[in-house]
């Protein structure tokens, strides 16, 4: 199955940024190319284009990476990632362009590493556990060769969401509120850090789009500067099933 879809991103009700994703699904591999832009005024102000590739196995059900790849260019600065994955112990190993300023950023810790995986096959296996249990409810140690997190996801309900947007998507979905935890590799300086997350500070908005595919449909994070809201775009939304 190949899936290709896009996402608007909006602070407030300003245009701030586009992601498109363009998935490969065989029988027992995955594959990912998604890119990500600034648009409009924040493209002027602060430009930034970046781009993920990723492969990975389906083993028992459960999405796991083999390489990764993540890379974004901005007016001030360029940096990229490789990471790996050994198949046998899941063992990572990364390399990066250029390394990282342990001045502005908090050091990276093995322990934090060991065991964890990308924050893309970490989704595909949220997704898929909404598939089969109708359940957002489960925790996951992500690295994506930048930095380390852990994510939560909570049960909040079920709500049926208006067309807000001409493009946007209108129906039931699951509500999922998300925390992630920073480890190692995140800002120094950062107002994200002082205040302690809640399950409703960001919320993960899961939908049956087509029969037995689930996918986020929006996504709403609170911050001090406003709520940024990422969207669906339905008719960007392309499903061929081999």
């Amino acid at each position: 199955m190949s899936l290709q879809l896009t996402y608007k991103i909006e602070w407030g009700d300003v245009d701030v940024a586009t992601t498109s994703a363009d998935w490969v699904f065989a029988e027992d591999t995955f594959e990912l190319v998604a890119t990500s832009r600034t648009v409009g005024l924040t493209d002027a102000l602060r430009t930034y284009r970046g781009r993920t590739e990723l492969s990975g196995r389906i083993v028992n059900g459960r999405y796991l990476p083999h390489r990764l790849v993540i890379s974004g260019v901005s007016k001030r600065r360029a940096r990229a990632a490789i990471t790996t994955w050994a198949p046998a112990t899941g063992a990572a190993a990364t390399h990066r362009e250029p390394a990282l300023d342990l001045e502005k950023v908090f050091p990276l810790a093995e322990e934090h590493i060991d065991g964890a995986i990308d924050p893309f096959s970490a989704m595909l296996n949220a997704l898929n556990n909404i598939a089969q249990g109708g359940s957002c409810t489960g925790s996951q140690r992500v690295y994506d060769g930048l930095r380390t997190s852990e994510l939560t996801l909570h049960d909040i309900g079920t709500e049926i969401l208006q067309k807000d947007r001409p493009f946007a998507y209108r129906g039931e979905a699951l509500v999922c509120g998300f925390v992630g935890k920073p480890t190692g590799g995140h800002q120094r300086k950062s107002r994200w850090r002082k205040k302690q997350p809640k399950p409703e500070d960001v919320l993960i908005f899961v939908a049956e789009v087509r029969p037995d595919l689930f996918l986020p449909v929006r996504l709403q994070a609170k911050s001090f500067l406003g709520t940024v809201t990422a969207r669906l775009v339905m008719p960007s939304l392309t499903v061929e099933r081999q």
